[in-house]
């Protein structure tokens, strides 16, 4: 292992808490719902009996009026909700939605603590198809501990490379909103995840029929809230090793700290299998991840203070693809360093409102580290067969073999025979994003009024180094004074970024049975550089009108205007004019533009039995679509734009609970998701790109899951996860060499690689006084797929079949 990988954990110990609280990102108030309910003995209401919400790091209380009625403003998440009273006493476990829910206490006998799911109405903010997941499902779930095996069994996900989720057609454009604050995600990461999972207690994810609050990124979003404590102290712990040499160990600690509770957790993770390599094997894959976490919840009065701080280190290195000619001593390598914080204020409004502000700060560092040396004797070795140059290698027609890219478009002043390109790429690249935001939101009996505004400014500092090495008869174009010699492009202005929103949103109830949500959100993007000042705005009216045929049944339709920056990281049009010859003889026109959608949506909640099934169908068009493209072959993503583009989803998803808090699911999509029309001069020049509209890499036709969470009486559970994909776009089909285009995409047959099946399972077995002893088996029969070929992302393999065992411990 690289000195670079030794030094990973102790650097990852350096927690900056006191930092991380003198820095103010655009933030979001914490999503909020009504915790209602009744209380009654005998059959009659009891009045002034004692209600207390004990979750979210927080203890609410309430009394219940001359109607045995009580309300709660409260934050999304589980809470113990204890009614006192002289007849009695009650107590429920609640998951409390966006929908808001509604109890009955009868205090006639003392209720046995259990939960309660209530499926009235749909999420009001959602879709058809939004879930939410409390602590329990989350832990005792088989994709536990792993962000991406969380998003994989969303309904119309997609799993692509290296842990990215492409869900519902889009390409990874998940909008992560962590206890009230959106997530910048300014640097184009390939690899890895924003937020640490294991830092989850509840997550509610909304997959369509968004109203104006929200904005930016739509594929779905994940409202999260984070680790929480309440009772006397306790640790908590999870401590797992399995195969690859893989260990990942977790320790928190909860405590009150004057009035305020606290909860801090550390965990520490290492794998010789972090990435989906190129190969079937998997040399040079080490990686590891090192967490740290600290929530601190303040009341004042009926007001509280919550301040959130996580930060995460992570390395990898880069497999080698062996099997195309590279050195197995090549040594790339990369790093991510995320520093995310939040400071949130919330003032109630009565018991039907709540007004929310304050400041957040994220700061991200990506570098990567290249191995010159080995990276162009990789390009050398493949010169023979394989014509190519250093701009083919951005904008060919043809796919990457043995980081090698066949097929350029031919310029007819020059001789491309037998010429290479390798790269080779420095980099250094952070994101520092500060800001500020105001939420308000008051319920009556019957409007629910929000409006609210934020502000973002991101400043980009990068430091590009690309290295190319021309081949034989390329040499004299990038390095006419010494041919042969590698051409290192360098790119190290800083980009600037201003991002503001204001939205006012309402849902009016018409009675029982009908009920219109409507808003608008106006966004304002301006980004600047060294070579380029450009701003775009846009106005975005959203509506969606409901019928209701009783608690539990119900349709809408929804249409509305979504607005989607392009990401802020940049390559400054001079280094893409360098990087392009000798296809492009001008400077590059900074010509990214935002993504604008109309999206339109139909669809449904019923009643199946004891269970809910979910309908929605979507379709969105889209103009100046963007998309992402890669630096010849090294980690550095750049996006791009195409004229056009078409994402259809049609999805079914049925959810039911079971007892113990246990549950069921299953979901089935189709996704048609398409392009056309590459219009980007940046860096990856549309020479000879398609006219008429072609699958997107991220297009998976046929998605299903489904999963169970089995609990025992005695603390035990039984999980399992099942996923099957048809696989993404391929640049050749499965039967020969010839590549996929045309509108239909079947162009010399099917434009899809791998269909694949695969099962996780895991097994927890209640050991006493808090601990458990855990196993989990991942891709059960070992389906070993292409999670991608031959496609824009290149070529990786699957993970295979991996055994972990565990134990568990919770002395709160």
């Amino acid at each position: 292992m690289s000195s670079l990988f030794r030094s990973a954990r102790a650097r990852a110990l350096a927690f900056a808490v006191i930092a991380a609280l003198c820095a103010p990102t655009a933030a979001f108030a914490q999503t909020t719902a009504p915790l209602a309910g009744t209380v009654t003995a005998d059959g009659a209401p009891v009045v002034g009996a004692s209600v207390t919400a004990t979750g979210s790091n927080l203890n609410l209380h309430a009394q219940t009026d001359a109607h045995g009625t009580f309300q709660i403003s409260a934050p999304i998440g589980t809470y113990e909700v204890d009614v006192t009273a002289p007849q009695g006493h009650a107590a429920l476990r609640v998951d409390l939605t966006s929908a808001g829910t509604s109890l009955t206490f009868a205090l006639s006998k003392l209720q046995e603590i259990g939960r309660t799911s209530v499926t009235a109405r749909p999420p009001v903010r959602g879709s058809g198809t939004d879930l939410s997941l409390s602590a329990e499902a989350l832990t005792r779930s088989p994709a536990s501990g792993s962000l991406p095996n969380l998003l994989i069994q969303l309904p119309g996900a997609a799993r692509g490379a290296n842990g990215v989720v492409h869900i519902n057609g889009d390409h990874g454009d998940i909008n992560y909103i962590v206890d009230g604050v959106q997530i910048p995600q300014e640097l184009n990461r390939i690899v890895g995840s924003e937020f640490d999972p294991n830092d989850i207690s509840f997550v509610e994810a909304l997959q369509g029929a968004y109203p104006a609050r929200y904005g930016e990124r739509f594929a779905s979003v994940i409202d999260i809230t984070t680790r929480n404590g309440a009772g006397p102290p306790g640790f908590i712990g999870d401590f797992i090793g399995g195969s690859y040499g893989s260990s990942d160990g977790t320790l928190g600690y909860h405590t009150n700290i004057g009035a305020g509770s606290m909860i801090a957790a550390f965990r520490a993770q290492r794998s010789d299998r972090a990435l989906d390599p190129p190969n079937f094997d998997s040399p040079h894959n080490q990686g590891s991840n090192t967490n740290a976490f600290l929530r601190y919840t303040l009341p004042t009065g009926q007001n509280f203070i919550n301040f959130t701080v996580s930060r995460s280190y992570q390395t990898y290195q880069i497999p080698n693809d062996v099997a195309g000619g590279e050195p197995a001593s090549s040594d790339d390598n990369e790093t991510q360093e995320d520093l995310f914080s939040a400071i949130q204020f919330r003032h109630p409004i009565g018991d039907h409102g709540s007004l929310s502000f304050g400041p957040s700060y994220k700061r991200s560092r990506i570098r990567d580290f290249g191995d010159p040396s080995n990276d162009f004797a990789f390009g050398e070795a493949n010169a023979p067969g394989n014509p190519g140059d250093c701009g083919a290698a951005l904008s060919s027609t043809g796919p990457v073999v043995g980081g090698v890219v066949t097929n350029p478009v031919a310029n007819p002043n020059v001789n491309y025979a037998n010429s290479t390109c390798a790269f080779s790429l420095n980099g250094d690249r952070t994101a520092i994003d500060v800001g500020g935001n105001l939420d308000y939101e008051n319920r009556s009996a019957k409007h629910d009024v929000a409006f609210g505004g934020f502000y973002d400014a991101t400043h980009v500092a990068k430091t590009y180094a690309v290295t190319l090495q021309p081949g034989n008869f390329l040499a004299p174009v990038f390095t006419p004074g010494t041919p042969g010699a590698a051409y290192t492009v360098v790119d190290n202005a800083p980009n600037v970024g201003h991002l503001t929103a204001v939205y006012l949103q309402d849902s009016w109830k018409w009675g029982d049975r009908w009920q219109l949500d409507y808003g608008a959100r106006g966004d304002s993007f301006l980004v600047s550089s060294a070579q380029f000042n450009v701003g775009f705005g846009q106005v975005s009216p959203r509506v969606k009108l409901t019928h209701f045929f009783g608690a539990r049944d119900s349709v809408y339709a929804y249409w509305g205007r979504f607005f989607t920056p392009f990401s802020l990281e940049n390559v400054s049009p001079l280094a893409a004019y360098t990087l392009n010859l000798p296809l492009q003889t001008n400077v590059a026109t900074f010509d990214l533009k935002p993504q604008r959608d109309s999206v339109y949506e139909l669809g449904g909640h019923f009643a199946l039995g004891s269970g809910d099934l979910g309908l929605r169908v979507m379709q969105k068009n889209a103009t100046d679509l963007i998309d992402d493209t890669q630096v010849g072959t090294t980690n550095l993503h750049q996006d791009i734009n195409y004229a056009e583009g078409r994402i259809a989803t049609q999805t079914a998803y049925y959810q039911i609970p079971l007892q113990r808090a246990g549950r069921f699911y299953a979901s089935v999509t189709h996704t048609y998701s398409v392009n056309k029309g590459c219009e980007t001069q940046l860096l990856a020049p549309c020479f000879g790109a398609p006219d008429d509209f072609t699958p997107a890499d991220h297009d998976q036709r046929v998605d299903m899951t489904s999963g169970l969470i089995l609990n025992d009486r005695r603390g035990g559970w039984f999980g399992i996860d099942g996923e099957y994909g048809s696989g993404l776009s391929s640049g050749q089909n499965p039967t020969g060499g010839i590549t996929c285009g045309g509108s239909d995409g079947n162009v010399g047959g099917p434009c899809k690689r791998t269909p694949h099946l695969t099962f996780d399972a895991a097994k927890g077995i209640a050991l006493g006084n808090g601990m458990a002893l855990t196993m989990r088996v991942r891709n059960l029969f070992n389906d070993r797929y292409f999670v991608t070929f031959l496609n824009a992302q290149g070529n990786h393999y699957a993970p295979p079949r991996t055994f972990e065992l565990g134990l568990r411990l919770n002395t709160k």
